[in-house]
C-alpha cells in the first residue's frame, strides 16, 4: 500500500498504480465521504498552494487538516503563502 494522497487518491475508491494500491482519502480514520469529495472536487481547478487554500477551496475544518497534517499528506504544503518584507 502507498500513503494516502492529497493529490493522487480518489475521494472513496482504492486506485491501482505503478507502486502499488493507492489508498482513497476517506480510508484516513475520520475523513468522512463529504470532505474527501470536498477535497477531490477542488484539486481539480487547480493544485492546492497552502493549507489555507485547501481550507478556503473545500470547506474543511481545522480537524480535517489536522488529521491530513497527521498522515503527512501536508509534506510539502505550506501552511499559508508567507512574504517576507524584509527580503
Amino acid at each position: 500500500f502507498e500513503k494516502v494522497s492529497l493529490t493522487n487518491s480518489h475521494a472513496t475508491d482504492f486506485k491501482q498504480t505503478d507502486g502499488g494500491i493507492l489508498p482513497p482519502l476517506n480510508s484516513l480514520p475520520g475523513m468522512g465521504d463529504n470532505a474527501a469529495k470536498a477535497i477531490t472536487e477542488a484539486r481539480e481547478n487547480g493544485p492546492f498552494k497552502t493549507v489555507a487554500d485547501l481550507r478556503e477551496r473545500t470547506g474543511v475544518g481545522r480537524s480535517i487538516c489536522d488529521l491530513l497534517e497527521e498522515y503527512g499528506c501536508f509534506d510539502e504544503l505550506p501552511e499559508a503563502d508567507q512574504v517576507s518584507l524584509f527580503d
